[in-house]
């Protein structure tokens, strides 16, 4: 179960990155894009904590989850508060990807 959550996050990274490149090439935001990153990202955070409550206990796991949540929590910040056919604010998303990013590493130093 592990190696499908540690590929699900990897997927929503790069699904994240490629969303951005591509709003920020065209100019405008590109909702069908941004709604897959997120949906991929919330069935591995759900997986991660399933495992997180289910499975031997993991404090790394535990921290992942928890990072994750917030970084889902911004991510839906900035879904949330960006004007129509524009891209998120760009600080709201470096914050957002930054707390994931850590989130990542927390995960991989607990397998």
């Amino acid at each position: 179960m592990e190696a499908l959550i540690v590929i699900l996050f990897l997927a929503t990274m790069t699904m994240g990155v490629l969303t951005y490149r591509q709003s920020h090439r065209r100019g405008r935001w590109i909702p069908a894009w941004g709604i897959t990153h997120g949906l991929i990202g919330i069935s591995a955070v759900s997986l991660l904590i399933y495992r997180a409550f289910t499975g031997p206990e993991n404090l790394w796991f535990n921290s992942a989850a928890f990072l994750f949540l917030l970084a889902v929590i911004g991510g839906g910040f900035a879904f949330l508060v960006r004007r129509r056919d524009e891209s998120p604010i760009l600080p709201v998303i470096l914050l957002h990807a930054g707390v994931a990013g850590i989130a990542f590493l927390v995960l991989l130093g607990g397998l």
